[in-house]
């Protein structure tokens, strides 16, 4: 028996086929995602992403000698990139990326009209150019044309089983990035249609993530290669679905889901829609299992931070994992020493994060001498990237008084033996590496395995261990708390002088 996962990430598109009851991955097609760019501007080209993901199906289904033995398609996606649909259904462009930082103005409008406070106690989570109501209101500003032949609209992966089913729906855990949601109801808020004249029936429906919502068209089907009784399940949110490889426990564990972006996942039985949370612009959802909730933040740069250093600084990305190898060699044996003479870097080359999340923010190198090499620089790249995520993963504690017991990791960082040691010593907690081949792809059909009864439980992925150093933890806060955190709240008075000329 097989199942498909397909993960529609900012970068790139995996479609995977997985082989039960391991999970084991049998074959891959993967492909950059398709964007186009105008200067800071930039848009998915869903078309020519639907046609890459009609490709990996029809090669996938060589792979098998009777497609009727892959039993499922399950789609997982970046959140809050929003597809516009008319009446023959065909794309309302622009599909603005979900970064692309146009819908400000309408970030702030939402603020205005419905109330920061109430806006939080209605969503749990904080007007935001990323989500999708800001970039609706902005192409009905700018697109009016286009926006009156909307008929529906959809996200990323909802697009894609529309495409594959005919059906229109979203999964829950997306329709709660979305900024239209009511936490409280689990239904799209009636106040949100209705403070900003939206009309209900454009809405997707939601369903549960990882049922069989729907069949394969028997079009498509034939198009393809598989059977008609194949059936189509939304995953959801990318980050949710890769934390199914983890199978991560409710309130002691903490998801950090690593690739462009960076998120930091804590499961909860109740939503928190109450105003410390909102101070600090941390994300409720709606998980994609067990009824959870889900508290989230996001660093939109991780991953990011080492391309921009690789494009920089090195020639190629085999240099970086080299020159990453011998700095976590040297930083075994002399971890005092490139602690003493850590550069700080503040890693907000996109903007930041929670709990200080700011658009607007920049990122920041300082302590460069005449002798500083691109291995120091490195360095402390890494060890920035770890104290923002020290910063977001206090707020956590401080916020709902939950101790965490552990940190499970997946995506690019799992093959980082540095980064996930400098992960435990500067977070100081144990740090589980799952260095699963394609988290996300795998967790989505997984879920939808389970939801759909092909097996009865997740199964076990092995992990590797990092344990914290007293001793480095010990000088990491110190520097943390001397160096980082006031250079920290001094760019941050920069950067609101800044947005204030904007």
């Amino acid at each position: 028996m097989y199942v498909i996962g397909i993960d529609i990430g900012t970068t790139n598109v995996k479609v995977c086929l997985f082989q039960l009851p391991n999970f084991e991955l049998v074959e891959m097609y993967r492909f950059f995602t398709p964007t186009k760019w105008n200067e800071k501007e930039s848009e998915f080209e869903m078309d020519k992403i639907w046609e890459g993901v009609k490709e990996g199906l029809h090669l996938l289904s060589k792979k098998v000698e009777n497609p009727e033995e892959i039993k499922t398609i399950s789609i997982a996606s970046a959140a809050q990139t929003i597809v516009l649909l008319d009446e023959q259904d065909k794309i309302l462009e622009p599909i603005i990326t979900w970064y692309d930082p146009r819908s400000k103005s309408e970030a702030r409008l939402v603020n205005d009209i419905v109330g920061r406070e109430a806006l939080y106690s209605i969503t749990g989570i904080v007007s935001h150019s990323n989500h999708s109501l800001t970039k609706l209101l902005w192409i009905r500003e700018h697109f009016p044309n286009q926006y009156a032949k909307l008929k529906k609209w959809t996200c990323l992966s909802g697009f894609v089983a529309f495409k594959l089913s005919g059906i229109y729906a979203t999964d829950v855990s997306l329709a709660s990035r979305t900024l239209l949601m009511d936490m409280s109801t689990r239904k799209w808020s009636k106040k949100l249609i209705e403070e900003f004249d939206l009309e209900i029936q454009t809405f997707p429906t939601v369903v549960e993530s990882g049922t069989a919502h729907s069949l394969l068209k028997d079009t498509i089907a034939r198009e393809i290669g598989l059977s008609p009784n194949t059936t189509i399940s939304i995953a959801g949110h990318d980050h949710m679905a890769g934390s199914i490889c983890t199978n991560l426990d409710v309130d002691k564990e903490l998801l950090n889901s690593t690739g462009t972006t960076e998120g930091l996942l804590l499961l909860k039985k109740e939503p928190y829609l109450n105003s410390d949370f909102q101070e600090y612009a941390i994300s409720n959802g709606l998980y994609v299992k067990d009824n959870l909730f889900s508290l989230y933040g996001s660093m939109p740069t991780a991953g990011y931070s080492l391309n921009w250093f690789t494009k920089n600084f090195l020639s190629s990305f085999d240099e970086l994992k080299q020159l990453s190898d011998a700095l976590y060699e040297n930083y075994q044996k002399n971890s005092k020493e490139l602690i003493e003479n850590l550069l700080v870097f503040i890693p907000h080359l996109r903007g930041s994060g929670p709990p200080y999340r700011d658009s607007h923010s920049k990122g920041l190198l300082y302590g460069l001498q005449d002798h500083t090499e691109k291995k120091d620089i490195l360095f402390s790249v890494f060890a920035g990237l770890c104290f923002e995520l020290r910063t977001l993963k206090d707020a956590y504690i401080n916020l709902t008084g939950q101790a965490i017991e552990s940190m499970k990791v997946i995506g690019p960082a799992t093959s980082n033996s540095l980064w996930l040691q400098l992960k435990a010593d500067i977070l100081n907690c144990e740090v589980l590496s799952f260095r699963t081949v394609e988290a996300v792809s795998r967790g989505g059909a997984i879920l939808a395995a389970l939801k759909q009864g092909f097996i009865e439980q997740i199964p076990v992925n092995l992990f590797e261990k990092y344990l914290p150093s007293q001793e480095n933890f010990n000088l990491y806060d110190e520097y943390f708390n001397r160096m980082y955190t006031p250079l920290s709240k001094i760019k941050r008075e920069f950067d609101l002088y800044k947005s204030m000329e904007i």
